[in-house]
């Protein structure tokens, strides 16, 4: 058996693997690698090995994690074949995005949730971020991947029920788009979902640029369905990749968020433990905890105020800032990416605080001494970036 075939439990190889999505499309497939539509599949199976040997997931584990890396192939096939009918969505101009990035627990998803709010900002909401390729472009069909996406969420609020409090999902409201780029086999969303060190290792390696021109082209078709205004993205993965993010957005701007370290470090530990035992019986906290605050060092450590970060405009806030006057915050941002602010706009953004108080879907409690997070190793380790941004 294969790597791919001991996380793919019904497909005894990856052929077996691309056969199955096939299906799910009507198509048959050849047997050149990128031929048929499909591509990255050395990532599948670099992916596919780590998660057979170190992930150590649940039988309920390995039957999601097939269904998502299934439907992946599934939306190449399916792009392949939107391309092949409509070459123009290659073609569609895409001005900037904005992009909002920084550590996991740093503020990014209110950010987001308050950008969406502004009449001319366009954030994808999840149900598109899952389904960039559709059917038709329909009412119909448009309510039914909602309704699809929304069974998706309340699937894993019962494998993950503390996951409500963390980070609170609707089919209808924006979100990460690392559900673009994970659609590649090469992101950092898989380290967080599943203990896999040796594909850590691996991705650090890698030239993300061809992923990234794949994120591209399926917001071009994300856009291509349904047009909107300034577009707006969200994704803290982007932090580790913002080379590869410049090159293939040349025009975007950045909002980089920055909260104290041990804050920030300690909540995305306790979301990566959740996350993972969604999936594993076996989540060891320390090393989670040892995960990050390498992952944070190596993302934040050297980062300083500048004008630009390989060549985009950057905008750098702090998550008390956004929290202590989300109104100011939002302003400051559409200022920066050339977006009128209106009246409109802030009765908007009033009317969503409002009904989205701090703790409406429940309390994140977590602490430093369960992942053996140390505030004196971090404080020396990120000294220089604390004071550069006061934090």
């Amino acid at each position: 058996m294969t790597a791919a075939g001991g996380v793919l439990a019904e497909a005894p190889s990856p052929r077996g693997a691309r056969l199955e999505a096939a299906e799910l499309v009507g198509g048959v497939l050849t047997h050149a690698p990128d031929g048929d539509g499909l591509r990255f599949l050395p990532a599948l199976d670099r992916l596919c090995s780590a998660i057979s040997d170190e992930a150590r997931l649940t039988e309920a584990g390995r039957r999601s994690t097939q269904r998502a890396l299934v439907s992946a192939l599934v939306l190449q096939l399916r792009l392949h074949r939107l391309l092949e009918r409509h070459p123009e969505i290659e073609r569609l101009p895409l001005d900037g995005p904005l992009v909002v990035v920084g550590l996991f627990r740093t503020g990014t998803t209110l950010l987001q949730n308050l950008l969406a709010q502004h009449p001319d900002v366009r954030v994808p909401q999840l149900w598109e971020l899952m389904h960039p390729i559709s059917r038709d472009g329909s009412a119909a069909e448009r309510a039914r991947l909602i309704r699809v996406t929304q069974a998706y969420v309340q699937a894993y609020y019962r494998a993950a029920p503390a996951f409500r409090a963390i980070h609170y999902l609707d089919a209808e409201l924006p979100e990460e788009c690392h559900r673009l780029i994970a659609t590649t086999f090469t992101s950092d969303i898989y380290p967080l979902r599943y203990r896999i060190p040796s594909y850590v290792d691996w991705l650090a390696g890698q030239d993300m640029r061809r992923p990234y021109a794949f994120h591209r082209t399926l917001l071009r078709c994300l856009l291509w369905r349904d047009p909107g205004g300034h577009v707006a993205l969200k994704c803290p993965t982007h932090l580790w990749h913002l080379d590869a993010l410049a090159a293939t957005y040349p025009h975007g701007r950045l909002v980089r968020l920055h909260r104290d370290p041990v804050a920030a470090i300690t909540s995305a530990c306790s979301l990566t433990a959740v996350v993972r035992s969604a999936r594993s019986a076996e989540v060891d906290r320390a090393e989670i905890g040892r995960y990050w605050t390498e992952r944070a060092e190596a993302a934040i450590g050297p980062a300083r105020r500048s004008g630009d970060v390989h060549g985009l405009p950057v905008l750098d806030l702090r998550y008390d800032d956004v929290v202590g006057d989300p109104l100011a915050a939002v302003a400051s941002v559409c200022e920066f990416a050339g977006i009128r602010w209106t009246g409109a706009a802030e009765k908007r953004v009033r009317r969503f605080l409002e009904r989205n108080p701090k703790g409406r879907h429940g309390r994140h409690r977590y602490t430093p001494e369960e992942f053996g997070v140390s505030r004196a190793e971090l404080e020396e380790r990120l000294g220089d970036y604390r004071k550069e941004f006061e934090l």
